[in-house]
């Protein structure tokens, strides 16, 4: 995807804290563009939404700035919470970045926050997380959203679920990628534990397919499903949601029901194929 828009004038502070695990030693500029990216996505998402201020931003999780610096620059003017379960990462983005600090929880429902966010940006979370963690986390954010506030986060989908099937190497190599793909083929979701990750932890890999995902939001009668870009942040598919109550009628149910399961039951055939064993 092209450019969206030019931030040639825009300065981002620079500074990168040595902790920070995002930063590849000789690629910062990669680290930097990653970050300017969601801030087109951002700003994007204002144009779609109608929304040319953000005075409440919430980037959870923050890590150590990578996109919380670009929206710092952008809207210096806006409150802007950091939050992470990376204690420092948070320390850091108040101290460089001028965040409200915030440090998270693995059980989202704890957090301080109510319906004060005009922005929220999740970027690369949800794509780690299991259904019920995926589902009760969504169900935050939305909860969180102000009225015609608008919701950022990023997925993996088609994109990153093809490159697995194709044996690409140097993608989750530390997952079990076959049971990956069949799952996501039969249900739209799938999520593997990284082998290195504890049970208590419980952290690993995440596919969600487009029709998956509107499966979940159609049933959110306040939820406006603005745009699904695919592709659009890296690997990573991005999602612009705009709030506004009452919107839809809940003709397909409503959050607190369980997620009717989809099954496209596969034995042998294309999936074998493409996985090289029986599936």
């Amino acid at each position: 995807m092209p450019p969206l828009f030019d931030f040639s004038q825009l300065h981002p502070s620079r500074t990168i804290s040595p902790r920070d695990g995002m930063v590849a030693p000789g690629l910062e500029e990669q680290y930097f563009d990653i970050g300017r990216r969601a801030l087109e996505l951002v700003k994007f998402s204002g144009q779609l939404c109608d929304k040319p201020h953000y005075p409440e931003i919430l980037d959870l999780p923050c890590g150590y700035g990578r996109v919380l610096r670009w929206l710092r620059a952008e809207y210096h003017y806006a409150k802007i919470t950091g939050c992470d379960l990376e204690r420092d990462g948070v320390d850091f983005c108040a101290k460089e970045f001028g965040a409200v600090p915030v440090y998270s929880e693995k059980d989202l429902r704890k957090l301080p926050f109510d319906a004060q966010f005009d922005l929220i940006w999740v970027g690369s979370l949800l794509t780690h997380l299991p259904q019920e963690r995926w589902l009760a986390a969504l169900d935050c954010f939305i909860r969180w959203t102000k009225e015609c506030g608008v919701l950022i986060f990023s997925t993996q989908g088609r994109t990153v679920s093809s490159l697995l099937a194709r044996g690409q190497r140097n993608i989750a190599e530390n997952i079990d990628k076959p049971a990956l793909i069949k799952e996501f083929s039969q249900t739209g979701f799938a999520y593997q534990r990284y082998f290195e990750s504890t049970p208590e932890e419980d952290y690993g890999l995440t596919l969600s397919s487009p029709e998956w995902l509107m499966r979940v939001l159609q049933r959110y009668p306040a939820i406006i499903m603005r745009a699904y870009l695919e592709e659009a942040w890296g690997m990573q598919d991005i999602v612009i949601l705009y709030k506004k109550a009452g919107h839809f009628e809940p003709i397909l149910g409503v959050p607190e029901l369980p997620l009717p399961a989809k099954s496209n039951k596969t034995s042998g055939g294309w999936l074998a194929n493409l996985l090289g064993h029986k599936a």
